[in-house]
């Protein structure tokens, strides 16, 4: 191999990435900016989320999962009483990442993948209503407290299953139409 077909190839690698980068932070972006429905925006964030994971890997990801609720909280679809949550929603995003990088397998059935989506989505969820159920009755009235730690559990773990189960739908899908126009 040449050095020119090396740095001709170095710069098709960097431009991948690259797009992928703006592609995948301007959907993060837009998504909580544009759906003010959690139960379609809670989902589409967590596949981006973990196809960020599998196409940009772990650090950049991490960046990716600060974005989402920061636009939401700014977008209205967070309610303001959430605000002292954020930072706790943008540490559970990294959490889903790093326990779904800790399992996922890229050469998997799509089945040991899934497990990982469960106990990556269980994790935050749990993270998430334990978070809320301690910190928040300290901060709010009862009723309020009980209201976001109900917003914590079930529909953190709804959002981020099906999220997750897309995510790696759409990565089996692409790489088949990748692999078959090679």
């Amino acid at each position: 191999m040449t050095k020119q077909t090396f740095i001709g190839l170095e710069a098709i690698v960097q431009n991948r990435e690259l797009t992928l980068s703006i592609l995948f932070s301007s959907l993060i972006f837009l998504v909580p900016a544009l759906v003010h429905q959690q139960f379609l925006t809670g989902p589409i964030i967590n596949a981006l989320l973990i196809l960020s994971f599998i196409y940009l890997g772990q650090s950049k990801a991490f960046f990716l999962a600060l974005i989402p609720s920061s636009v939401a909280l700014a977008n209205g679809l967070l309610p303001v009483a959430l605000a002292p949550m954020l930072p706790f929603i943008m540490i559970s995003n990294c959490l889903y990442i790093a326990v779904f990088a800790r399992f996922y397998q890229s050469k998997s059935k799509l089945g040991q993948n899934l497990l990982t989506v469960l106990l990556a989505a269980s994790l935050k969820s749990l993270f998430l209503f334990l978070v809320a159920k301690l910190i928040m009755e300290g901060l709010l009235v009862a009723p309020l407290s009980t209201r976001i730690a109900s917003m914590m559990s079930w529909p953190q773990m709804w959002t981020a299953l099906v999220g997750g189960t897309l995510a790696l739908l759409l990565q089996k899908n692409l790489e088949k139409i990748y692999v078959s126009k090679r």
